[in-house]
């Protein structure tokens, strides 16, 4: 719950703008602090990243009164991508293990360790990466930005900002579901999860105006956002094994297991969406606008 309540609106925030940079201030300090923990720190590198896509999240959550949007969301990208290498390494091993746990009595043993071991020999040359460098750009990235967050201005008061962000994200989830289903294609289950996770970070963060109607919305945005997100793994992880320096039995004994697990996000992740985005965005927006008013 800590972490819920500090990516969101408070009572005490005399403005949206001032929640704004509040919020942001939170997230690159707590950014830099992950970033910079001593040791191996790949969990703080994951951290670390994705409070960068909650940066992202937020300011999108008020793009249309936002002026500074697209220099802003530029640079919580780039500082995003500073540690892309950092985290690269292990994230085979991580879409094996949850393949692993998905379909336990699919899997051939002997593919699995042949695979394995391929992952964990292309990982050594990312271990080998200069981790201060990365870091070192990472910080001056999120140190600029947050030097810059006491000017950000939006040029609507109230709730405006908010209402129009929310209705378009949500918009775009929409379409992104229409396409996904008319299409199947595994690009289309990608681009459909950015709106999703956008979606669920406006859930996060307006949370607190009626927390009994978000809850559920943000939960299940969260879940649709995860099945994407391994949809989108696995897709990458069978494209890497055609054309990465793996034994092709092992490399033909996956095939099947990771088609099976796809087909299963896919329709779960139509069905789940189909109850997130029911709502006429617009008739969303007002509904959240009037919790607003009277939180």
């Amino acid at each position: 719950m800590a972490r819920i309540m500090a990516y969101c609106l408070k009572k005490s925030d005399k403005s949206l703008t001032a929640a704004l940079r509040r919020i942001a201030r939170e997230q690159i300090d707590r950014a830099l602090a992950a970033a910079n923990r001593a040791g191996d720190n790949a969990e703080g590198i994951h951290e670390a990243r994705a409070r960068c896509k909650k940066l992202r999240g937020l300011i999108r959550l008020v793009r249309p009164a936002f002026p500074g949007f697209d220099a802003e969301n530029a640079a919580f990208r780039d500082a995003g991508k500073a540690l892309e290498a950092l985290r690269a390494g292990g994230a085979g091993c991580e879409t094996l293990d949850r393949l692993a746990a998905a379909v336990p009595e699919g899997l051939d043993a002997g593919a699995l360790t042949a695979i394995r071991a391929g992952f964990e020999a292309e990982a050594l040359p990312h271990l080998a990466t200069d981790r201060a460098a990365d870091i070192a750009a990472f910080d001056a990235i999120l140190t600029e930005a947050r030097a810059r967050v006491a000017d950000w201005r939006l040029t609507a008061k109230g709730f405006a900002p908010a209402r129009k962000g929310l209705q378009k994200t949500y918009a775009q989830g929409q379409r992104g579901l229409k396409h996904a289903r008319e299409t199947g294609t595994p690009e289309a289950f990608h681009d459909w999860r950015k709106p999703v996770k956008y979606h669920w970070y406006h859930a996060r963060l307006l949370r607190p105006i009626k927390p009994d109607r978000i809850d559920p919305q943000r939960a299940l945005a969260k879940d649709l956002g995860e099945m994407l997100g391994n949809h989108h793994d696995l897709h990458d992880m069978r494209a890497h094994l055609a054309q990465g320096d793996f034994p092709p039995v092992a490399v033909a004994a996956m095939q099947a297991p990771i088609a099976a697990e796809m087909a299963r996000l896919e329709a779960e992740a139509l069905a789940l969406g189909a109850q997130i985005f029911e709502a006429d965005p617009e008739a969303l927006a007002r509904r959240w606008q009037r919790w607003w008013k009277n939180w």
